[in-house]
């Protein structure tokens, strides 16, 4: 077991053998100095202010919030519709049970 133990760690010791430094391929420190130097446009300006995590969690909180209050207004706005569709429906019945004979016509002829 031990000696298994020693070839593997002699395997993995001989792995590093012939490693070469990294090195970037070529103009790429002129392609990245282009590049930082490169004026942004107006979009991109925006899009990378939105990126960021607090504008977004903000503005996702602002939805819901806005949806909630909506929710809210609309469940009180729905009871006082009831209540006032109960004022109407009263009303309506009221006017139906009196009968007014203002415009049934006479016969006027002698």
């Amino acid at each position: 077991m031990p000696n298994n133990f020693n070839k593997k760690i002699e395997d993995a010791l001989s792995s590093l053998d012939g490693i070469k430094k990294a090195s970037p391929s070529p103009y790429f420190f002129t392609r990245l100095e282009a590049r930082m130097q490169k004026e942004r446009s107006i979009w991109e300006e925006v899009s990378s202010f939105v990126a960021k995590p607090f504008v977004a969690i903000a503005c996702i909180s602002l939805l819901i919030m806005i949806n909630a209050s909506v929710i809210i207004s609309s469940e009180k706005s729905n009871q006082t519709t009831i209540s006032d569709q109960n004022n109407e429906i009263a009303t309506i019945d009221e006017y139906n049970q009196v009968s007014s004979t203002f415009y049934e016509y006479v016969n006027t002829k002698p």
